[in-house]
């Protein structure tokens, strides 16, 4: 269909840790959603289960849903076994979460 996605998948507790430092206001209290982007504690992501892929296109993050890649996701990714986390259209797992 002429859309070429990237991304990356798994992740260990280690690399979640880091991105919860990166993003979070407090990486060991602060909720999911109040972190930018959203981002997981450790031992609760998709990604230690090796179980979602946060999709690029473009080389960018898939950050809006008018994306051309979004929307071939939003139409084909269930095909594959992927469904959307409905607050991140970059983030897509086996049951959506």
């Amino acid at each position: 269909d002429g859309i070429v996605l990237g991304g990356a998948g798994y992740r260990d507790p280690a690399d979640q840790r880091r991105l919860r430092e990166a993003h979070c206001p407090d990486p060991d209290t602060s909720p999911p959603s109040a972190c930018r982007p959203p981002t997981a504690r450790p031992g609760q992501s998709m990604h230690e289960r090796g179980l979602a892929v946060d999709f690029t296109y473009g080389g960018r993050v898939i950050t809006s849903r008018s994306s051309p890649a979004y929307r071939w996701l939003a139409a084909n990714a269930a095909r594959f076994g992927f469904y959307n986390l409905p607050s991140e259209p970059w983030h897509w797992s086996v049951n959506g979460q």
